[in-house]
């Protein structure tokens, strides 16, 4: 049965995933090392990917709203997966983007200039880590507009877990807004 999910191809315009959602329950599913994220990530992710959800939807656009680790394959216009740093020490990071392909890299381009104006801190080069640049659910999306990793900021630093906290519908909004931008408007 697991081996039908994983050959079919669903096709919608967005897909939304929100970051280590679903673990550790996944983890035993899919037969993996599980990063379960940040101290309260988990929740953070779900509320920023239930509001961009709802938005999209609202403007008219097909949405698969996806837990950290799903089955199948998808083809979509845009793909993004929601994510707030942690670091070690704390405020060493701040929002960043990972992408993998030149449809992305334009995709993330505009995300920062939009996100940028809004955010108040540091913002990391694009792709600083692996993760970003080579993250797992890459592998199951084609997005003919782009696909990227959003890490809204760091959580783990008390002055930017202290912004971001009161914001999480809002930037949801945000960033629904910006993708529905790219792929032209209300449907």
């Amino acid at each position: 049965m697991i081996h039908l999910l994983l050959a079919a191809v669903l096709h919608y315009d967005v897909l939304v995933s929100a970051g280590h959602e679903g673990r550790p329950q996944s983890c035993a599913y899919f037969h993996h090392k599980c990063n379960m994220g940040a101290t309260g990530e988990q929740a953070w992710n779900t509320i920023v990917a239930d509001a961009a959800t709802r938005a999209l939807r609202a403007r008219g656009y097909s949405v698969a709203r996806e837990p950290a680790d799903f089955a199948g394959r998808f083809d979509v216009r845009t793909a993004v997966f929601i994510h707030f740093d942690g670091a070690d020490p704390a405020c060493t990071t701040g929002a960043s983007i990972g992408y993998h392909t030149t449809a992305s890299q334009l995709l993330a381009e505009g995300w920062r200039k939009a996100y940028a104006a809004q955010f108040p801190f540091t913002f990391m080069r694009d792709n600083f880590t692996k993760n970003l640049s080579d993250y797992y659910g890459f592998r199951q999306v084609d997005a003919s507009d782009g696909a990227m990793v959003v890490e809204f900021g760091e959580i783990s630093c008390p002055k930017q877990k202290a912004w971001l906290a009161p914001r999480l519908t809002q930037l949801g909004e945000l960033l629904a807004g910006y993708l529905a931008g790219v792929m032209g408007g209300s449907r």
